[in-house]
Order: structure tokens, then C-alpha cells, then sequence
């Protein structure tokens, strides 16, 4: 499953580098697995490029599946005549539609292959199909970058930005984080986001902490790695490669913090999802003594930064949530003109 770059799993980026690539951007996952390169230290890196970025998108899980079906059955019951969760018969009123209908049916999600696996689980629960997910992947997923639901226009994203530099500027104070910086940073009052930044206290010291953790955990990997008793004796989930483990922390230390000290805090809900993954799945890799503070400390900081990632006072949500929504919500707008002037959608159509 690991040994080649193969399956839906698997993603291709292709992004545009106006200034060119520096020397960082040559290394893979880790300082100790160099990529080949023709360049030489006196090629001009400043020039515009392409960066090719060949990567690992993420798998669902045995739970995410489960979790996928099962709010797929909530929704078939919330049609007329389901009878609710607590029904004789759940969902019948859905599943009483003519099987071309609901086979004609669409779910857009983006192109990672997670998402896509997801919403195929979604819709075997909402039309309680059987069989693998792959084959309803094809039948009834569709991709939203295809029909441009994903779009977002260079306002929101100058929006986005701006809501940004403000995150990293309070995040980037090395004291403790005062009213001032909870009323800048949390005007909606939200009571956990408050409740995280009053754990973290000092966010520079707190990052300091989680890169620590993960130093330290990047270290033990590497022990693990070289000791064949450990190896035979912790078994990694869903049949993941102990070179694939080690890349994964080894990048996540090495994107974390810069030579200079600074923090990337777009990486935190990365350090975060990781570290969940392996404590669920993988827990014979960590320590029980480090792992707590280590978990309590990546949650707190993405609990800060994730929900203000969208806008930080209301007035910036709803603008941004206006802008991402507003392909949704024209498609949407589009089908139902649709509909209310094509003949299909009557009764007497024969």
C-alpha cells in the first residue's frame, strides 16, 4: 500500500513560484534524504518556476468511515416520511423514491482522496447501499473544483490574509497573553477559545513546548526504527511503513520552526491531526509520560488559531462565508430554475 506512488490517496501539486525556489525547497521530508537536483549552488534560484509537490493526502480511517455512514442514515431520515432516527422503519420515506432518482443522485467534494472516500461512505449510508466504497465513489461523487463550487475570488482571499498577519502577530508574542490580546483575538467572546489561550498563556512558549515534543518524538522514532525487537512488536496502523512514520514527524519538525526561531503556525493543526491519529492508532509509539501534555498542548494552539482562520470578528465570518459559499449557492440557485421549467420534473412526463 506504501511502497509506491499509487492510489487515490496519492496527490500531485503544481504551484507557480514567482521568486523562485531556495536551496529548503530541494530537500524532502527530511535534512538526511536529499532529492536529486542538477542545480548547483551557483544556479539562479531567483528565477520564476514550477514546484512539482508529490505528496501523501491522507487516508479515511475505519472510524471515518463509520462516522461518514452513519450521519449519511441521519440525513435519509430527515426526508418526509422517514419517521426519524427513533422510526419503526428509518429513512424509508428516502428510500421509497423511483431507484432512478436516487441513483441520478450527485455529491460534490473536493479532489483530495479522503474527502471523496468520505462522501462515498456518506452516500452508502444515505441510500443504504452495499458493497465496497470505490465503485459509489464513481457513480456518485463528483469533483467541486470540476464545477468551480470551490472557487474563491482574490477578495476573500485578501480577507483571509489580512485575518492572518492578526493571528500572527498576537500568536508571536513571547509573554503571556493579556485581556487585551483576548478582546483583539476573541471579540465574539467564544468561551473555547478563551478557555485555550488562558492553558497556553505564552503562545511563542507553548510552540516552543510543541516543537519539543515533536523533536523529541522525531528522536524516538528513529531509536524505534533501529530496533527490530521494537519494530516486530508495535504494529502501525492500517499497514504503515516505519520510513513513511519517520518522514511524517521528520517534516513536521523541520517545517515547524525556521533557523531564525519562528514558528509556522499553519502547521499546528498538522502537528495537531498527527498526533491524534498516532494516539488513537499508534499509541505504542508514544511515551505515556509526554503524551498528554503533548496532546493538550497542539489542541489548545489549534483551538486558538483553526476557528479564527475564517474571519476573527463576525462581520469578517460573514464576509468570508459569503464569498466561499457563493458558487454553492448559484449552482444551487441554477438547478432550482431548472427544474421549475423543464418537463422532467412533472408528474404527466412521460
Amino acid at each position: 500500500m506504501y511502497g509506491s506512488f499509487s492510489g487515490i490517496n496519492r496527490k500531485i501539486q503544481l504551484k507557480y513560484q514567482p521568486h523562485g525556489i531556495g536551496k529548503e525547497s530541494k530537500i524532502g521530508y527530511s535534512s538526511s534524504i536529499p532529492i536529486s537536483c542538477d542545480c548547483t549552488d551557483e544556479c539562479d534560484n531567483t528565477q520564476p518556476c514550477l514546484l512539482v509537490v508529490v505528496k501523501w493526502g491522507g487516508e479515511l480511517t475505519a472510524a471515518g468511515k463509520q462516522q461518514a455512514e452513519t450521519l449519511g442514515k441521519a440525513f435519509r431520515c430527515i426526508y418526509p416520511g422517514g419517521d426519524g432516527h427513533y422510526g419503526k422503519d428509518p429513512g424509508l420515506g428516502l428510500l421509497r423514491l423511483h431507484s432512478t432518482y436516487r441513483h441520478d443522485l450527485k455529491i460534490y467534494a473536493s479532489d483530495e482522496g479522503r474527502v471523496q472516500m468520505t462522501a462515498a461512505a456518506f452516500a452508502k449510508g444515505f441510500l443504504a447501499l452495499e458493497g465496497e466504497l470505490p465503485p459509489i465513489l464513481v457513480q456518485m461523487v463528483k469533483s467541486a473544483n470540476t464545477n468551480g463550487l470551490l472557487d474563491n475570488d482574490n477578495d476573500c482571499r485578501h480577507y483571509q490574509q489580512m485575518v492572518k498577519r492578526r493571528i500572527n502577530e498576537v500568536m508571536s508574542k513571547n509573554s503571556d497573553f493579556t485581556a487585551e490580546d483576548i478582546a483583539t483575538l476573541v471579540p465574539t467572546g467564544a468561551r473555547s477559545i478563551i478557555n485555550a489561550m488562558q492553558y497556553v498563556k505564552s503562545p511563542y512558549r507553548a510552540c516552543g513546548r510543541l516543537f519539543e515534543h515533536v523533536r523529541l518524538l522525531s528522536n524516538r522514532l528513529a531509536w524505534l526504527s533501529r530496533s527490530s525487537k521494537e519494530r516486530s512488536r508495535i504494529h502501525l496502523y492500517q499497514g504503515e511503513s516505519w520510513d513513511l512514520l519517520l518522514r511524517r514527524w521528520g517534516k513536521l519538525l523541520k517545517d515547524f520552526r525556521s533557523p531564525e526561531g519562528e514558528y509556522d503556525l499553519s502547521k499546528i493543526s498538522d502537528i495537531y491531526d498527527n498526533i491524534k491519529y498516532d494516539l488513537q492508532h499508534n499509541s505504542g509509539i508514544l511515551l505515556e509520560s509526554e503524551v498528554q501534555d503533548f496532546f493538550m498542548c497542539a489542541k489548545s494552539l489549534a483551538d486558538i488559531i483553526v476557528p479564527q482562520e475564517y474571519g476573527i470578528t463576525k462581520e469578517e465570518k460573514l464576509v468570508i462565508g459569503q464569498r466561499i459559499c457563493t458558487p454553492l449557492m448559484r449552482k444551487i440557485l441554477s438547478d432550482a430554475r431548472y427544474t421549475d421549467v423543464d418537463e422532467c420534473t412533472r408528474l404527466h412526463a412521460g
